[in-house]
């Protein structure tokens, strides 16, 4: 990618990460793993359950939330400087750090699949989701230079 006076991107964009089904899908999916717990912690017998098993039993339920809150907030944002991302915690590329990058996009799957961009800034790869039309639109510009 060629780095020149001129800006990379003309346009801000941003807009959320994941399309509306991932987000239903995975509303669907905490909605019924409560309805499944609910019925499982009925039969658990609690003085057996063990400090460590707690614990753990603990640390899945916290992750599972805040990831499912973030899939439900998270939204990727790109101007002329860098692409920005919110997740538990913000991921920023300066664009003129990027090395390689490559735009996924299933054009009629991405109500389902997010595309996405992945980029090589030094050592490290990053990840952008977009459900977003206009990011996406700026994304392939980027991807073709312009």
């Amino acid at each position: 990618m060629p780095v020149d006076s001129a800006p990379f991107v003309e346009t801000r964009a941003q807009g959320p990460a994941f399309p509306l089904l991932v987000k239903g899908l995975a509303t669907v999916l905490i909605l019924s793993m409560i309805y499944w717990g609910v019925g499982v912690a009925q039969q658990i017998i609690w003085k057996e359950f063990s400090s460590g098993a707690a614990l753990l039993f603990g640390a899945a339920i916290v992750i599972t939330l805040v990831a499912y809150i973030w899939i439900l907030k998270s939204r990727t944002s790109i101007d002329d400087q860098a692409i920005e991302q919110t997740w538990v915690w913000k991921r920023r590329v300066l664009l003129a750090d990027i090395t390689q990058a490559k735009f996924i996009y299933i054009p009629y799957l991405s109500w389902l699949i997010a595309p996405r961009l992945i980029v090589r800034a030094g050592p490290g790869v990053n990840v952008f989701y977009t459900a977003s039309p206009q990011v996406q639109r700026v994304f392939a510009r980027l991807m073709s230079g312009k």
